[in-house]
């Protein structure tokens, strides 16, 4: 398995802003400043009022030093939280997210204890190479898309392949809603590239050690 290209590593904090801030000091014109100027964003809020509560404060194209490199930011703040991503992994747009957190506590005074974000999560999307077919997994799966290639049998249409599978786990009674995960082939992609799209509710590491055993298992 070889990885192309992270799509997208997004990490979401949730915690109550308040809290950040807890005798409601006026900091919001300056935080907007100081997040522009720390982390270079090209856009920004232009004041609070542009707080909307489904929206939120989108910063975005900022860099962020991640050892010898620069890595692409973007963030959000909500009322009930962060949301920010990166290309790089959802490690790198943790340390971000802490970066912002701690320096900003520093700066303005903030109250940051550690018991402040009360859930973390993440998603990872990412641009894949395979070795082979997920046919591979089933030979009933091979045999079930040669059927359905004779029965469409549209001039000139290509054999169907099986084009993904997904994993999902059950939200219907919780409150905090994880994304499935995901493998298919990558759209508009010849099938001979073997090129595949992955979306996982994980670390990117996690993510991609995920898919290589997955490759294993369906090349034995």
């Amino acid at each position: 398995m070889e990885l192309l290209n992270v799509l997208k590593a997004q990490s979401v904090w949730l915690f109550d802003a308040n809290d950040l801030n807890p005798r409601g000091k006026h900091i919001f014109p300056d935080l907007i400043e100081w997040l522009k100027d720390r982390y270079e964003f090209q856009q920004a809020p232009k004041s609070p009022d542009d707080l909307d509560e489904t929206k939120g404060l989108a910063f975005k194209q900022g860099s962020f030093p991640l050892g010898k490199d620069l890595v692409t930011v973007e963030a959000t703040i909500y009322t009930d939280g962060l949301i920010a991503n990166t290309w790089s992994s959802t490690r790198a747009t943790d340390l971000f997210l802490e970066d912002a957190l701690s320096n900003a506590a520093k700066e303005f005074d903030l109250k940051y204890p550690a018991s402040l974000v009360r859930s973390k999560t993440h998603l990872s999307e990412l641009t894949i190479r395979m070795d082979g077919s997920l046919s591979k997994l089933n030979p009933k799966l091979e045999s079930f898309a040669d059927r359905l290639s004779r029965v469409h049998g549209h001039k000139g249409a290509t054999p169907f392949e099986v084009g993904g599978i997904s994993f999902w786990s059950d939200v219907s009674s919780v409150a905090l809603k994880f994304a499935p995960f995901a493998l298919e082939r990558k759209a508009n992609t010849p099938f001979s590239e073997n090129r595949y799209y992955s979306k996982a509710p994980l670390h990117t590491d996690e993510h991609v050690e995920l898919l290589g055993d997955f490759e294993r298992i369906m090349i034995e």
